[in-house]
Parts: structure tokens; sequence; C-alpha cells
């Protein structure tokens, strides 16, 4: 009986260090593949994502549907990002 406990009790320590250490892990959320296809939704804004494995160096768009992350060689994504900081500069000098 005492045996049993014993081992019980090395199962729920051994449980209980796991999910704990668990908690303490970094959820990472990043783009680790991108898309080469136009966004058609429409970009609410923009982030440069820098490569730090798992991640990838990518755009990642917000959009009204989510984030995309697209490749940051593609024409169209350069051809984005310039006309959203034009945008952006025209709204600070009207300020």
């Amino acid at each position: 009986m005492c045996c049993r406990k014993l081992a019980l009790f090395a199962i729920l320590a051994g449980v209980l260090i796991i999910v704990v250490g668990a908690t303490d892990e970094k959820i990472i959320k990043c783009c680790t593949r991108v898309s080469i296809a136009n966004v058609t939704a429409p970009i609410l804004g923009y982030r440069i994502q820098r490569k730090n494995l798992p991640c990838i160096r990518a755009v990642i768009f917000k959009t009204t549907e989510g984030e995309i992350c697209s490749h940051l060689k593609q024409d169209w994504v350069r051809s984005k990002i310039m006309e959203l900081g034009q945008s952006h500069q025209a709204k600070m000098n009207a300020i």
C-alpha cells in the first residue's frame, strides 16, 4: 500500500512539473510560410517580420479578414508598402 501511494505521488508530481513548465513556454505566432498571391481584402496596415526561426522574413498585412503573410520581394507587395507609406505621410502632413 505504501509503495502504491509513493508511486502515485511520484506520477502526480511529474505531471504537475510538466504542466507548470508548459505555462512558461512562449507561444510563437509568426509567419512560417508566405503567400505570393495578391491580397484582395482591404489592407488596414502592415508590419515587417524579421527572420528568427521558426519565423521567416515576411510582410504581414493586417486586413479586415485577419493577418496575411506575404513575400517581401513580390512587386505588388513593395508597391502596396509604398502606397500605404504615402497615405500615412499625407495624413500626417494634413494634421
